[in-house]
């Protein structure tokens, strides 16, 4: 299939998919003649998993080691210790991110319940949450870091 209908059968603009083969997550074959990328049923189902792992989060960084793995794997078995790196890591990595938002979930259910989301201050979600950002001790250490201190800004 030709661009147009490799992009519409992904629902990705033609850009994305001359965008992913110079990231090198697409290599179509060209035909002989007009010198046209030819696109496959697996480029299209590659360019779905690209926007798919992009929309659960994952960074192009994280796409090229999955699809370097997939290589791997089929070029022969991948080294046990090469996908456990790569999977500790990502783990790792989600494990910090819901801590983060499990940390923003506290934070803004804590202001609503104290009533400081009536905007009498400037950003109390910001006062809640930047001290967990920056590195710094949040205020008011416990179930909501900085929940209650920002909230008795605003009073």
């Amino acid at each position: 299939m030709n661009s147009a209908e490799a992009a519409r059968a992904a629902d990705v603009p033609p850009s994305t998919l001359r965008y992913y083969e110079r990231r090198g997550f697409l290599s179509p074959a060209r035909d002989p003649r007009s010198g046209y990328r030819r696109y496959t049923e697996a480029d299209v189902r590659r360019v779905r998993f690209v926007q798919r792992a992009q929309e659960l989060g994952f960074g192009m960084a994280d796409v090229a080691a999955f699809l370097a793995l997939a290589r791997d794997g089929r070029d022969g078995a991948v080294p046990a210790e090469r996908l456990r790196t790569v999977v500790d890591a990502k783990l790792d990595d989600l494990d910090g991110r819901i801590a983060d938002l499990t940390r923003m979930r506290t934070a803004l259910a804590a202001l609503a319940n104290a009533g400081a989301v009536d905007g009498s201050c400037a950003c109390p979600v910001e006062a809640a949450l930047v001290g967990e950002r920056e590195g710094a001790a949040a205020p008011g250490a416990g179930a909501a870091p900085g929940a209650s201190d920002a909230a008795a800004e605003c009073d």
